[in-house]
């Protein structure tokens, strides 16, 4: 399940608010480093990571002389079909098992669900123009993309609406409040630069409610904070003190003189038509006859040459290489009897995904549509973090539906009334800024459970404060040069998800990229 596209908006305002700093600032420091996370999960896997992951368990259950290897894949979402998919190019049939009754995992699209012929996408959705896996994909499996970019522009009215304070603001009075806050942020950037060794811990240390604490004095009105607090919910699902401070700073552009560069991964510019479920329905015809259903993992033991996997349904299958592509929660469900470092342990015992979900609402008319209402997204004061309309990619369609997102604290609550209850409580603030949503809502709701769903348990990774830094070196870094490259494998035991990319976790491209990576690995060893 990627991210909401609350973060592109939110990476604009601080872009308008920082540029306006640096036109205003005296004399000529005006370099500021572009913090990426793939920069700083390097910098931070060689300060404090010690060996990396894929040579920390040298030559784990491999086997020395299969001429024909057997490859198991736990897990049919993206990142394990992936898997499956690059080793059948390379002439390797490995066999994915999936313990739900379907494949996609979090990537999951239902149509018809409120009107004919209208499909939802109840997980991941967006793709940005930077996810070179997923776009990849896309292409070579014959899918359309629908640019948004290009719908929004079409349209005379507002992109985005932000409704704070029983008020209407615009995005320039945003960014002018949110300048110093965006000055110190670019400070605390450059000393990532000057001593990352000594100031990457003391800021990962930080959660953003801590890091927002020590900087209120640049924080002008509750608005800037309520709107920080909104993005850290739909980024990573979680509250803003239970989120590294460093995930605020990565949303800092690199600029140069007067010139702002913009990241090209945060543009959450393409959907695929039809849902981003087709890319799981083309794999799965690719992978016809690999793929078993209903087979939840229970048990993965290392032998003398490879693995012994046992399945709940009292299966046993011997495999030569292993690629777990599970969530982890659900990892932690397995009796891993196999020889880990004890770092690695702990990386799986303490990282989880946050929680996000999807209320969807149905509307006769698009009523939001309008020059005081949005095209795209809304933000305000509400039971939600960010709202946004599901039927951008399908222009012709007269009636409408929005998606509430929901995360965090918001997410728990989302879960304890009713669907029709928790719509209600959404039409309420949306009327209060679009006076027709009420009147023009069929009062047809469907919501989604991600944390209850009990093989995902959650939407997508967050790092809490102190886990960029503990644990950047069990994140894959990809490299020509095969010293600086960093994979997540253990001999012939091999990870894979979006939680285990460095750049991209959180995002289906973070899937698509480590599906690739793990079958990588495989390959080099035979």
């Amino acid at each position: 399940m990627p991210r909401s596209p609350l973060f592109h908006p939110f990476n604009r305002l601080l872009r308008q608010a920082h540029q306006k700093n640096l036109l205003n600032a005296a004399g000529s420091q005006r370099v500021i480093s572009a913090w990426t996370r793939r920069r700083f999960i390097r910098r931070a896997a060689l300060a404090f990571g010690g060996v990396v992951a894929s040579q920390a368990v040298a030559r784990l259950g491999v086997a020395q002389s299969s001429t024909s290897p057997t490859v198991a894949i736990i897990g049919g979402g993206l990142a394990g079909l992936n898997a499956a998919y690059q080793l059948q190019k390379a002439g390797i049939q490995a066999t994915v098992y999936e313990a739900r009754g379907r494949l996609g995992g979090r990537m999951y699209t239902q149509t018809d669900v409120l009107q004919a012929g209208q499909y939802l996408d109840f997980g991941g959705s967006f793709i940005n123009s930077g996810h070179e896996d997923l776009l990849s994909l896309v292409e070579e499996l014959g899918l359309e993309l629908i640019d948004l970019a290009q719908t929004i522009e079409a349209s005379p009215f507002p992109a985005t609406g932000f409704y704070f304070g029983q008020a209407s603001r615009t995005e320039a009075e945003i960014a002018e409040s949110l300048r110093p806050l965006a000055q110190q942020i670019a400070a605390d950037a450059n000393l990532l630069d000057e001593d990352f060794e000594q100031y990457a811990p003391l800021l990962d240390q930080l959660s953003v409610a801590d890091y927002l604490n020590q900087h209120q004095d640049k924080i002008p009105e509750p608005l800037i904070r309520a709107l920080i607090n909104s993005v850290i919910q739909s980024e990573y699902g979680v509250e803003s003190s239970q989120s590294s401070a460093l995930q605020l700073i990565f949303a800092l552009p690199a600029t140069e003189g007067d010139t702002v560069n913009v990241l090209s991964n945060v543009d959450e510019a393409y959907t695929v038509d039809g849902g981003s479920g087709q890319v799981i329905d083309r794999l799965s015809q690719k992978l016809s006859g690999q793929i078993q259903l209903r087979k939840c993992l229970t048990k993965v033991e290392a032998e003398q040459s490879g693995f012994q996997l046992t399945f709940a349904d009292g299966d046993g299958v011997a495999a030569d290489y292993v690629i777990l592509t599970v969530p982890p929660a659900v990892l932690r469900n397995i009796d891993l009897a196999v020889e880990l470092p004890s770092d690695f342990k702990r990386f799986i015992q303490a990282v989880d995904l946050g929680k996000n979900d999807k209320l969807f609402a149905q509307f006769d008319e698009k009523v939001w549509r309008q020059a005081d209402g949005f095209v795209d997204q809304v933000w305000c004061d509400g039971p939600f973090a960010v709202g946004w309309e599901a039927t951008t990619p399908m222009p012709h369609r007269t009636e409408g539906t929005l998606v509430f997102f929901y995360g965090g604290e918001q997410s728990e609550a989302l879960q304890t009334e009713s669907t029709r209850s928790q719509g209600e409580k959404a039409l309420e603030v949306l009327e209060a800024f679009i006076p027709e949503s009420r009147s023009a809502a069929t009062q047809q709701f469907v919501r989604t459970h991600w944390f209850g769903e009990p093989y995902t348990q959650g939407a997508y990774a967050n790092f809490k404060p102190g886990q960029l830094s503990e644990f950047a070196q069990f994140l894959y870094y990809e490299a020509d040069d095969p010293e600086e490259r960093q994979d997540v494998a253990f001999g012939g035991l091999v990870f894979a998800g979006e939680l285990f990319s460095d750049e991209y976790y959180g995002y289906m491209n973070g899937a698509a990229q480590t599906g690739r990576l793990a079958a990588d690995v495989i390959l080099r060893q035979l």
